[in-house]
């Protein structure tokens, strides 16, 4: 826990500063998302990339003398560099996420606690930019959550479902990979604002006059 609280956190200033400073901007290429300062919200793949390079720079920290021994050690006795190690872990996480018995709690442990943890701790400051930013993440789940209503249904066809869904919400609110900005930006934006064009429309649409009864 202290771990991820620490790579997720390694630029988070960073994040909380580009999610208050989010615009989207129709290009030739399409609509892409771009920062104020023109700098453009990172795709998933571009996102995941980052992630990792500020992974591997995190684990390579100098750190306290105990715990650099300990790594030393683990990577001696296995002969594998740290970050191999920590992705063997990953996918030591993942395999128990196939596991139907206790997938729905870890992916809900994962996907779900930290993020409620940091929300309460984004209300409690005066600054409003991270609470936009977590806003913003449970919109996001909100509109997903609509999928997961029928996860039984899904597990017998991908058994691997909570697997999938963990990886996703973790790119959401990862601030290397920014996805919920990106899919904020990109998708639910665009849709409710689509949504209250079609509720003005339908408000101002003039009532059709009330036929008279005929007339004996």
């Amino acid at each position: 826990i202290r771990f991820s609280n620490h790579f997720i956190l390694f630029h988070s200033q960073r994040a909380v500063m580009n999610a208050s400073q989010m615009s989207t901007k129709s290009t030739g290429e399409g609509s892409k998302s771009y920062g104020r300062l023109g700098m453009p919200v990172p795709g998933p793949v571009e996102g995941v990339k980052i992630a990792n390079k500020d992974l591997v720079q995190f684990l390579y920290q100098p750190r306290c003398e105990q715990g650099e021994n300990i790594i030393k050690a683990v990577e001696k006795n296995t002969q594998l560099k740290r970050e191999q190690v920590t992705y063997i872990g990953f996918g030591i996480v993942g395999g128990l996420l196939c596991l139907v018995s206790i997938a729905s709690f870890l992916c809900n442990l994962i996907a779900f606690g930290y993020p409620a943890y940091v929300s309460v701790k984004a209300i409690r400051t005066a600054e409003k930019d991270d609470d936009m930013k977590w806003l913003k993440y449970w919109t996001v789940f909100g509109v997903f959550s609509v999928i997961d209503t029928f996860a039984e249904a899904i597990l017998r066809f991908f058994p691997i479902y909570y697997l999938v869904k963990t990886v996703f919400l973790v790119y959401l609110y990862l601030p290397q990979t920014q996805g919920a900005e990106y899919l904020y930006l990109k998708y639910v934006d665009p849709l409710i604002t689509k949504i209250d064009a079609w509720l003005e429309s339908r408000s101002n649409k003039p009532k059709e006059l009330q036929r008279l009864p005929p007339s004996k």
